[in-house]
């Protein structure tokens, strides 16, 4: 029984930690989280369902739909109450969405605030989700979300870290977007290798146009990973060379990722 014992808190002393979760069950606005809409009066709310849908728990919404067709709204915006980040780390945010959409791609993007500025890590646009029509009341019955997983907080530390889910009807009168189970976990400290990667590792120059440099001792199994900032994989490198193409990627910002038997290591760029 002891070896057990010590065996899970073993296993449990890797496993990720949580620093901060919200489910909105609760009905209303939760304590700390704030709307912000500059184009109507109309905003976020929070329940089970809205005017246009019914969602399987609690979840945050914004109804495009009971917000009229004579309004647009491109920056409704749902913020949270600041998550001390400082001292956490490797920090992965991730949540539940949905969006319907009418004729237009609506679009839900997800800021994070440094301590100075709003980044976006997330964006998607079009309908997300699995839904399915109530025949009885003429309204969408969410069935499945789709997820956001694992988007990596590292470079947005910070003491007065907040989250920002904005929603874009993109000027149509559209149904509306829903979010759920809005969690941030830390992963486990750097094993040695990583942190050997690390301080060898230099990229340049960044903000970069056209070609990337990696100043590192780069074995020649290395592979490199390009992800915009909401994970998405968008260009890989499986062999060291002696620069790194990615003049055809849009502006924006990306993550780096290396990978080879001493470890991996994330760094963020700009491209211009």
């Amino acid at each position: 029984m002891k070896k057990l014992l010590l065996l899970f808190l073993f296993v449990c002393s890797f496993s990720d930690a949580q620093i901060f979760s919200e489910n909105f069950n609760a009905g209303t606005i939760p304590a700390g989280w704030t709307t912000d809409n500059p184009n109507t009066t109309f905003n976020w709310g929070v329940g089970a369902q809205s005017g246009f849908a019914s969602f399987p728990n609690g979840a945050a919404f914004f109804d495009d739909d009971d917000a009229g067709p004579s309004g647009v709204n491109s920056n409704a915006r749902l913020v949270s109450p600041i998550i001390n980040l400082t001292g956490v780390t490797n920090p992965k945010l991730s949540f539940k969405y949905a969006n319907m959409i009418y004729n237009l791609n609506t679009t839900l993007k997800v800021e994070a605030f440094n301590g100075t500025s709003w980044v976006q890590v997330f964006t998607f646009s079009g309908e997300a989700g699995d839904w399915t029509i109530d025949f009885s009341t003429l309204t969408y019955v969410l069935v499945t979300y789709a997820n956001a997983t694992n988007i990596d907080l590292t470079p947005y530390v910070n003491a007065n870290f907040r989250l920002r889910f904005v929603y874009d009807d993109v000027g149509d009168y559209s149904f509306g977007v829903v979010v759920d189970d809005v969690s941030i976990v830390a992963g486990t400290a750097l094993a040695t290798s990583d942190i050997s990667l690390q301080d060898k590792f230099e990229i340049y120059p960044n903000p970069v146009k056209d070609n990337l440099y990696i100043k590192s001792d780069l074995r020649s199994d290395s592979k490199i990973s390009v992800t915009d900032m909401s994970g998405r994989l968008v260009k890989t490198f499986t062999r060291k060379s002696d620069s790194y193409n990615l003049s055809d990627l849009p502006k924006g910002n990306y993550m780096i990722l290396i990978e080879n038997e001493k470890g991996k290591v994330t760094k963020k760029i700009i491209k211009q």
